[in-house]
């Protein structure tokens, strides 16, 4: 069955994965008054739901190119992610954070690209992306790219919460009431 494979593809990403990944990242989230994240395709639809999940656990969490979305300033964090780490738009946006000297995250599949080489990325996933292929993946393009993506942050979003007393019923009082 095909939902096999891809639960064995995210058990085996899930393995490259360490504590030290997930700790860092918080780490960095939790040292910053304004988080922002930015990504196209489907690597910026798991970003927006990062943003929605922080949001939701009180912090002030914004996506780049939204109309809402104010001006960053020193201080602030933005997180992106792109398997290629070619994406020209988000190398971009990773080159204007760092001149304007806001804080970095960058998550990747490809440790010798353009975006890896703006700033080492926090986290390497072993994955596949639009323009090759991956041993450890069959699924297409970036598949296991943003299912991973999920996994981190929902991991992210777990560990924080167990960190805050009560932060489950906070968080169903900042969940979207207009649906």
């Amino acid at each position: 069955m095909q939902s096999q494979l891809i639960i064995d593809e995210l058990n085996r990403s899930v393995k490259t994965l360490t504590e030290q990944n997930i700790t860092n990242l918080i780490q960095k989230i939790q040292q910053h008054n304004r988080i922002f994240v930015y990504g196209t395709g489907r690597s910026g639809l798991m970003l927006k739901a990062l943003a929605m999940r922080l949001m939701q656990l009180g912090l002030n969490a914004f996506v780049v190119g939204e109309t809402t979305t104010p001006s960053t300033k020193q201080g602030d964090l933005l997180i992106v992610a792109s398997a290629s780490g070619e994406t020209n738009s988000v190398n971009m946006i990773a080159e204007s954070a760092l001149k304007q000297t806001i804080d970095l995250a960058i998550i990747c599949a490809s440790p010798n690209s353009t975006l890896a080489k703006i700033q080492t990325p926090d986290i390497i996933l072993q994955s596949g992306n639009k323009y090759s292929t991956s041993q450890i993946s069959q699924q297409p393009l970036g598949s296991l790219f943003e299912q991973m993506l999920l996994v981190i942050f929902d991991t992210v979003i777990l560990t924080m919460s167990n960190q805050q007393k009560g932060s489950n019923d906070d968080m169903a009082h900042r969940h979207a009431s207009l649906e």
